[in-house]
């Protein structure tokens, strides 16, 4: 029923924005996928309809002031709902003559890494809590306002502004983030100060550069204000590190390969069962082959090393048509009980078969 609800409310909201017609692009994206999962703990098998729905309406490519509203279906697995849940992307931005201006809900990307990125401190990009089937990872948005002031051509300052969630003025969160280039390698560092149940103070930095492959590297520490101390910071370090590589193969054919790393240095190093939050070793491999132009093929895995534990995601997805594709995804971890992944009461095997349209 409330799945219902949902969607329902959903389609009322992007019929009634796409009924406007005061922007010059809409893009409707419709997924809808089929999902059969399997439950070792409790020997039982599950299926559930989960359709995706996604209305964006951006306004033309040109002038000094842009927009888009994003408008789609919110997180099923929440019971208590606003407005804000299926506003997904709501945001403008404003070109003056020495700086630019963004204002409203939307992603900033502070560092590099698709799934573990240390310097990420806006948001946090360090969790394996994530849907491996998605085209994009990390995708959390934030109400907020942000001043980009170029200071060349590869190099610039910016600063954001975060809006209480309390509704006090002293708990509003503010970041800056500097930008340059060194030859051919990218220089960014930021900090945060924002409310996390207590004021924290975040610091980072991220280089990325190329080597034949694109390389990339990033490190953040988070100081509490309230009470700060040595063993905190440290057991808050983390560091993260990528490579990517696209090889183009003869034909359409093309194989991208990426390896990600994320570490802790001062969590737990021992062969033994892993937390999250303390694990100080987490690697992310994926393998992407496209044998045509319209049929790609993808293997995603998270792995716990110290535990010897893995999440694996394996997908097809074949562009049937313009704006049509049938997609395919298995995934299972594997793990002992007590391991990072394992196959405890909240985890399962899953099969999602279903079909994604753009128009």
């Amino acid at each position: 029923m409330v799945g219902r609800r949902l969607l329902a409310t959903s389609i009322l909201l992007a019929s009634t924005l796409f009924g406007i017609g005061a922007a010059e692009k809409a893009v409707v994206e419709m997924n809808l996928f089929s999902i059969f999962s399997y439950s070792y703990a409790t020997q039982q098998w599950g299926n559930v309809m989960l359709p995706d729905l996604k209305l964006t309406v951006s306004s033309e490519n040109s002038g000094n002031v842009r927009g888009e509203i994003s408008l789609g279906t919110p997180d099923p697995t929440k019971t208590s709902l606003s407005v804000d849940d299926f506003i997904r992307k709501a945001f403008l931005r404003a070109r003056f003559p020495s700086f630019r201006l963004t204002a409203g809900k939307t992603r900033l990307s502070w560092g590099d890494g698709m799934l573990f990125n240390a310097g990420d401190i806006l948001y946090g990009s360090s969790s394996v809590s994530v849907d491996l089937t998605q085209t994009e990872l990390r995708s959390k948005t934030d109400w907020m306002a942000s001043i980009n002031y170029p200071m060349g051509f590869f190099s610039f300052v910016e600063a954001v502004v975060l809006p209480s969630m309390t509704g006090k003025a002293e708990d509003m969160g503010m970041g800056l983030r500097f930008y340059t280039n060194a030859g051919e390698t990218k220089i960014e560092g930021g900090y945060l100060t924002k409310d996390e149940s207590g004021r924290v103070h975040k610091f980072s930095t991220s280089l990325q550069g190329n080597i034949g492959p694109d390389w990339y590297f990033a490190s953040s520490i988070a100081i509490d204000q309230t009470n700060p101390n040595a063993s905190d910071i440290q057991k808050s370090w983390m560091i993260s590190g990528g490579l990517f590589h696209m090889q183009y193969l003869s034909g359409d054919r093309n194989v991208s390969l990426r390896l990600e790393i994320l570490s802790r240095p001062f969590g737990t190093w021992k062969f033994a069962s892993q937390r999250e939050e303390s694990c100080a070793l987490l690697l992310y491999p994926e393998l992407v082959y496209s044998p045509t132009g319209s049929l790609s093929y993808s293997l995603r895995a998270i792995l716990s090393p110290l535990d010897l534990s893995t999440l694996v995601t394996a997908g097809a997805s074949w562009s049937v048509f313009e704006g049509f594709s049938l997609i395919a995804n298995i995934a299972a971890p594997f793990g002992e009980s007590g391991d990072l992944f394992n196959w405890d009461e909240s985890s399962a095997a899953a099969l999602t078969l279903g079909a994604s349209w753009i128009y």
